[in-house]
């Protein structure tokens, strides 16, 4: 008999692979393997893996399904990490449909619970993918706040990132007449 743990590399295994139907089949059975055993936290976090190969197979109604039932297991959990990347894959989610109004929101609510937990790299991870989406819908300034604010919970920025901050600080600077 297949293992949950088994079960769900199997998953792993067939998403690395680009095999998503493959992967969700896998996900889901592991989910259900992780509930019967009462392991509520690889239970969440196979869901949320679920969710993710269905997204990648458009499969839309069933990712947005499958990350519902990790973020109800997250909350039971009180883990506001994972409540955060399962947020923030909401919010992948919702871009992948367009809806950039709604996908903006939930990464803001992904940064928030981010911030309440401590997670400064996944809250400045989700600040950058806030400002790629605010780029893609040519919000220019909007978009540089983002990238800005996401830089700030960098702990070794890259040189780049450093010439950006940089240039960042001046546009301040000189935008606000000092």
């Amino acid at each position: 008999m297949t293992t949950a743990k088994e079960l769900k590399n199997l998953g792993l295994e067939h998403y690395r692979a680009g095999r998503f139907e493959d992967a969700i089949a896998m996900f889901a059975q592991a989910q259900q393997a992780f509930l019967a055993d009462a392991d509520m936290k690889q239970a969440a976090e196979t869901a949320n893996d679920r969710g993710v190969a269905a997204r990648q197979a458009a499969r839309f109604d069933e990712a947005e399904a499958a990350f519902a039932d990790a973020r109800r297991l997250f909350a039971e959990l009180g883990d506001q990490t994972a409540q955060g990347q399962v947020v923030g894959n909401l919010g992948a989610l919702a871009e992948s449909r367009n809806q950039n109004d709604q996908a903006a929101s939930l990464y803001k609510e992904a940064i928030a619970l981010f911030e309440a937990a401590g997670a400064a790299d996944f809250q400045a991870e989700t600040w950058r993918a806030l400002s790629r989406l605010r780029m893609k819908q040519g919000q220019w300034f909007a978009a540089l706040g983002a990238y800005d604010a996401g830089l700030t919970g960098v702990k070794h920025l890259t040189p780049a990132q450093r010439l950006l901050r940089r240039l960042l600080k001046t546009s301040r600077r000189l935008l606000s007449g000092g």
